[in-house]
C-alpha cells in the first residue's frame, strides 16, 4: 500500500443507507473515488457495529477500510467519559464476523496498543495512531516526539491533523513528512483549516501517501470533496505547488 497514494473517504450512516438503498445514488460517485473507506463507528448506534464493516463491504468490495472511534474531545461524537473504555469499543468491533483492515487508534491512548495490538493481530489488522490537533500545528520537536512514540510501540500507520494558522503553518508538516513518512506503511500529515486546505494534498508531494476528502458534509474543518481531490490527483503532474494547487480547487 505504501507505494501509491491513497484517497481515504468517510461513510457516515446518511451514506450507508442511502447506497444500500440504490446502487445508483449520487454518493456512489465518491465512494468510488476513494482508495480507502473510513468507518466512523462513533456515528453509528452501538448496536450497529458489528455488521457494519459487512456492510461497506458490500457496497465497496475492493475498498480497504480504517475503523475509527472519535471521542467529542478528538473531532467526534462518542462521549467523552467512555476514554478509558475505548478497549472495550475496540474488542466490540474486533470480534465482528467481518472487520476492518485498519484501525485508528488515538496517541492519548498509546497506552492500550500493545492490548489492541494483539487482539488486532489475531484478525489480520493493522493500527495506525493519530493526532488530532484543532488549534495549532505542533512545533518540530513535538511531532518528532510523536512519530518516535508511534515507532517506538510498532505502530503500522501515522496519522496527524492539526489546525493553520497561516499560508506557511504546514510547511513543518511537509519537513515532518520528508522525514519520517518512510518509516510507515501508511502516512498522512496535513493540516485542517482554511490555509491547511493544500496540504491535505500537497503532502503527497512531499512524501505522505495518506489523506482524507469529505462525502457529501464536511467531517473536519477545511475538509475538500473527494470527487475534487480525485481530479487533482488525475492532474496531479502538473500542479507545481501548493498556491498552484489552490488555484486548481478554486475553479470548481
Amino acid at each position: 500500500m505504501a507505494k501509491k497514494s491513497h484517497l481515504v473517504g468517510l461513510v457516515s450512516p446518511q451514506v450507508l443507507e442511502a447506497v444500500e438503498a440504490d446502487s445508483l445514488h449520487a454518493v456512489a460517485m465518491d465512494l468510488e473515488a476513494c482508495d480507502i473507506l473510513e468507518i466512523r463507528y462513533d456515528f453509528f448506534e452501538r448496536k450497529d457495529w458489528a455488521k457494519l464493516s459487512g456492510r461497506v463491504r458490500h457496497i465497496a468490495p475492493k475498498a480497504p477500510q480504517i475503523g475509527t472511534v472519535r471521542l467529542k474531545r478528538d473531532g467526534g461524537v462518542f462521549p467523552n467519559r467512555e476514554a478509558n473504555h475505548r478497549f472495550d469499543l475496540w474488542n466490540e468491533i474486533l470480534k465482528a464476523a467481518e472487520v476492518p483492515e485498519w484501525l485508528d487508534l488515538e496517541q492519548d491512548c498509546l497506552y492500550d496498543f500493545q492490548n489492541l495490538k494483539n487482539l488486532a493481530d489475531i484478525r489480520g489488522t493493522k493500527i495506525l495512531i493519530s493526532q488530532h490537533n484543532f488549534l495549532r500545528i505542533p512545533a518540530a520537536q513535538e511531532l518528532e516526539d510523536f512519530a518516535q512514540d508511534c515507532l517506538r510501540v510498532g505502530a503500522a500507520g501515522l496519522k496527524i491533523a492539526a489546525m493553520s494558522n497561516s499560508e506557511t503553518d504546514s510547511d513543518r508538516l511537509y519537513t515532518f513528512s520528508k522525514k519520517f513518512a518512510k518509516s510507515f506503511e501508511l502516512f498522512a500529515a496535513f493540516g485542517m483549516g482554511e490555509t491547511g486546505k493544500a496540504s491535505r494534498l500537497w503532502s503527497l508531494k512531499e512524501g505522505a501517501n495518506l489523506t482524507y476528502g469529505a462525502i457529501e458534509n464536511s467531517a473536519a474543518p477545511g475538509q475538500i470533496d473527494v470527487l475534487k481531490m480525485r481530479r487533482a490527483l488525475e492532474n496531479f503532474e502538473e500542479i507545481r505547488s501548493p498556491f498552484e494547487l489552490s488555484a486548481f480547487f478554486a475553479k470548481f
